[in-house]
């Protein structure tokens, strides 16, 4: 027979020795040494707003109406329209000036040493995040042709040229559907977030290797498609009408384009599959160089500490080929890193070119697709001052290193050599280095200064370019 004094003084000392062990388990708990966390984990403590005398004076636009440019404050009261759009329209005017003073010295050609300039200014009427308008003018070059003032060169050429003129480089106008038509789907249901822009606007893609040029276009996206295993995907159909320089750089008033351009995010790279077919009368003698058609595929990611990139494109002339419209294949591969306890970059960027590949489109200005390879492909955009070496990537294999030093946040100096290897006999090789240096000397200012040598097979002797140029942003 079980005593009930004997069960209750039991029950008593069971439940208090269960109450100590959990006290000792939640001590022991509580005494434990945390989880190491990583490096690159965010901190848990919040950090105090910055105060704006530690941030700096805002360098605002030229001139702005209604909501200032990246200021703070309290906004201006919105208009709701009657689709239910809320528009807070500001009118931000802004631009650069460039003037350089240059010379160069090579390609079988006299040398040349001129004064030039370039002002561009763009009015952006901004109706809301998604919605704006913008108008763009270059009072002083038109395309390639820009005012300036020749010292040194050919007779015809030496002496003032003025390119003035109203110029409209840019007038388009961009919207999203969702954006301007909220009413349709107030619960945000419905697939709407499809983005329109039609005008003259400024079109690059494949990092301006297939397509850069300013054309009289009409582009429609959808953004944030989740196919599987991507975490975004995007689509664009592009239509272009007009002002399309073809892959000469000259401009086929005859030329259509309609291009369909996919991106993909995936969990370690994203993926770029573009392709563009031009649409033109077979007449070179008249500047219409037929029918063509362009392809690019790009992968970019990060394997280990390099940033890597990889293109490869191709191009089918229709029609006669030319310079304008081939058949070629090119393979570009781009690599840079940065490291440890310096802010500086060093790049290695290399391609090689099967046939004469050929962009879809490309601005008078705009030279060859090379020109991210570095300083010896690129141009400076602005007068006589080309590539240094040959940036067609026909029937060439080439490539460039350099380093790039960062002093500060106002000053920036890179170092490159690099060079071109013609598989054809064309003589379209060559090999050099370059220099840059830039320095912010205020808050609107910046001085460029460069240089390069080079030995090119279609040069007599050592060809060289040297510049000085002022910029102005406002």
């Amino acid at each position: 027979m079980i005593n009930p004094k004997g069960f209750k003084a039991a029950s008593v000392a069971a439940l208090t020795l269960l109450s100590c062990s959990l006290l000792s388990v939640q001590a022991i708990a509580q005494n434990k040494e945390p989880p190491v966390k990583s490096k690159a984990a965010l901190s848990d403590q919040p950090k105090p707003m910055v105060p704006e005398t530690v941030i700096g004076p805002r360098n605002g636009p030229l001139i702005e109406f209604g909501d200032l440019f990246l200021s703070t404050g309290r906004l201006n009261d919105p208009l709701v329209l009657p689709s239910g759009a809320v528009w807070n329209p500001s009118l931000w005017i802004f631009g650069s000036y460039r003037a350089a003073l240059q010379s160069v010295n090579h390609n079988n050609r006299e040398a040349h040493t001129e004064a030039v300039n370039r002002l561009d200014v763009v009015a952006n009427l901004q109706l809301s995040g998604t919605e704006r308008i913008v108008v763009g003018v270059t009072p002083l070059h038109d395309s390639g042709d820009f005012s300036r003032y020749v010292f040194d060169g050919t007779k015809e050429n030496e002496g003032g040229h003025s390119a003035a003129g109203a110029h409209i480089s840019t007038a388009f106008a961009e919207f999203e559907l969702a954006e301007l038509f909220p009413n349709l789907d107030r619960n945000d249901e419905l697939p709407l977030d499809i983005g329109f822009a039609v005008g003259r606007q400024k079109i690059e893609f494949q990092d301006s290797f297939l397509v850069n040029d300013t054309i009289d276009s009409i582009g429609i996206v959808k953004n944030n498609l989740l196919l599987s295993g991507t975490s975004n995907t995007r689509i664009t159909f592009l239509y272009g009408w007009d002002e399309i320089h073809r892959g000469n750089n000259k401009e086929d008033k005859d030329a259509r384009l309609y291009g369909l351009f996919t991106s993909y995010d995936l969990a370690k790279t994203s993926i770029d599959v573009d392709m563009i077919y031009i649409d033109s009368t077979d007449n070179i003698n008249a500047q219409h160089y037929g029918d063509s058609l362009h392809l690019g595929i790009a992968a970019a990611q990060r394997v280990g500490l390099w940033n890597t990139e990889a293109r490869l494109l191709a191009s089918q002339g229709l029609d006669t080929d030319s310079a304008a419209a081939n058949d070629g294949v090119l393979l570009y591969l781009e690599t840079s890193t940065s490291f440890p306890g310096a802010p500086h970059i060093f790049y290695a960027n290399g391609f090689i070119g099967e046939g004469e590949f050929t962009s879809a489109s490309r601005a008078g200005t705009a030279g060859g697709p090379l020109g991210r390879t570095g300083l010896l492909f690129s141009s400076a955009n602005l007068g006589e001052f080309g590539a240094p070496l040959n940036n067609r990537g026909q029937d060439t294999v080439g490539g460039a290193v350099g380093y790039q030093m960062f002093f500060g946040v106002k000053k920036r100096l890179t170092f490159e050599a690099g060079g071109v290897a013609d598989r054809e006999n064309k003589d379209r090789g060559g090999f050099g280095v370059a220099a840059r240096y830039s320095y912010k000397l205020s808050r609107h200012f910046i001085m460029n200064l460069g240089g390069y040598l080079v030995e090119s097979e279609d040069a007599k002797g050592t060809g060289y370019g040297l510049r000085s140029e002022l910029e102005v942003k406002f």
